[in-house]
């Protein structure tokens, strides 16, 4: 799924959240984010919630044990069941990285509200652009391509005692914009083909600046 389909999905959603408006208050919005990992994906926008101090929308960041891409989004289609009308938005992170499932979660969305965050090879991709910009193909001869992204000059210089509960704030504050801007150059050329690499966490990550601002304007 391309940026423009994750764009059409939340542009239909947020028309049907002005059906919450009661006593002519605006509605706040609800934002389910799941993530594929217990504690990397969940610490990083946990701190971009509090970075951007997101106080007009309810955001509901849900790590999924079980790290499959399938299993995430069959834990957000179950979490939509029990309660159809709760949220606006829904949010699937996960990675590319080799999981045979991948394409399956992909079809298991279509139809639905549920949009997919991906990044080839994986997540630690996205934290890598905060500090340089590489188009390099990950794993190619060999190995884990996660790990060849966290063996980077840039990552391993930059992102110091890296583990699963590593403190982002500092890195946000510093260069989310650069993380940005990175990946939106790198997506325009490998995203649309499937190209590794490539992210979509920036979609989520302006949508959460979108909604900050919504509170200035």
């Amino acid at each position: 799924m391309g940026s423009d389909d994750l764009f059409k999905k939340r542009k239909a959603r947020a028309q049907k959240s002005h059906k919450r408006n009661t006593k002519n208050l605006l509605p706040k919005q609800v934002i389910l984010i799941v993530c594929e990992g217990e504690k990397t994906e969940k610490n990083y926008f946990e701190t971009l919630k509090k970075q951007l101090n997101l106080t007009n929308a309810n955001i509901i960041i849900d790590p999924d044990s079980n790290p499959s891409p399938s299993n995430v989004v069959k834990y957000a289609k179950q979490k939509l069941e029990q309660n159809p009308n709760e949220y606006d938005e829904i949010y699937c992170v996960f990675d590319r990285d080799r999981h045979r499932d991948f394409n399956e979660a992909l079809n298991m969305v279509k139809d639905t509200i549920i949009q997919t965050i991906v990044s080839d090879p994986c997540f630690e991709f996205w934290i890598l652009l905060h500090f340089t910009k590489t188009s390099k193909i990950f794993g190619e001869s060999g190995g884990s391509p996660c790990k060849k992204v966290q063996e980077e000059k840039a990552f391993r210089e930059n992102v110091k005692n890296y583990a699963k509960d590593y403190d982002f704030k500092e890195i946000i504050t510093q260069h989310l914009e650069t993380a940005i801007n990175n990946a939106k150059e790198i997506n325009s050329q490998n995203e649309a083909q499937r190209q590794t690499p490539y992210t979509q966490v920036v979609v989520l990550v302006e949508r959460l600046q979108e909604l900050a601002g919504d509170k200035k304007g």
